[in-house]
């Protein structure tokens, strides 16, 4: 019954900086963060540790999705691969394809997962997974094993969005021994 506020992520120009803020001043180019803040809107009230500076010149409809490329960078980060390991990424919506993004460039093997034909199809034009496969298709668990070589992946990030226990239990039927999710 009430509005709120959309967004977690925006960039712009500083308009006005706090007393005690000397890391930006006003002028400055700035991407933010943080759901409750960085919301999409003329103009907003950002702590300083959810800005950064960006680069003169880059536009700032691209800034924008810095904080998206942390959130997959983040995933990448924690888990912690290494060259020539698997990874499933289970949810290719934008946040999925930039962390298989991310995978693919690490020299990692990825196996995408989605329960959208769209979403699958769409990370394998992008070449951003080995393997696309769709959740409701038979044998998920054999191709993923078969894909890693009968060991199951080393690593699974979930960057679906649901309410659903699926993504949980399917990343424990996919991943290897002490694999990490």
């Amino acid at each position: 019954d009430s509005y709120s506020p959309l967004g977690y992520s925006c960039a712009g120009e500083v308009i006005e900086v706090g007393a005690e803020v000397s890391e930006f001043k006003i002028g400055d180019k700035v991407a933010c963060a943080g759901a409750g803040y960085a919301n999409h809107a003329e103009v907003v009230a950002i702590p300083k540790n959810l800005c950064v500076k960006i680069k003169s010149g880059v536009d700032l409809k691209n800034a924008a999705y810095n904080t998206l490329g942390a959130i997959a960078m983040q995933a990448v980060r924690q888990a912690d691969l290494r060259l020539g390991e698997s990874c499933v990424v289970i949810g290719l919506g934008l946040l999925g394809q930039l962390t298989s993004l991310i995978l693919k460039a690490s020299g990692v093997k990825v196996v995408g997962v989605d329960v959208s034909d769209y979403a699958v199809k769409k990370a394998i034009d992008n070449k951003v997974v080995d393997l696309g496969i769709n959740r409701k298709s038979l044998g998920v668990e054999s191709n993923i094993l078969n894909a890693t070589d009968g060991y199951g992946s080393d690593a699974v990030i979930i960057s679906a969005g649901t309410s659903s226990l699926d993504p949980i239990n399917f990343a424990g039927s996919v991943s290897r021994k002490k694999g990490k999710v």
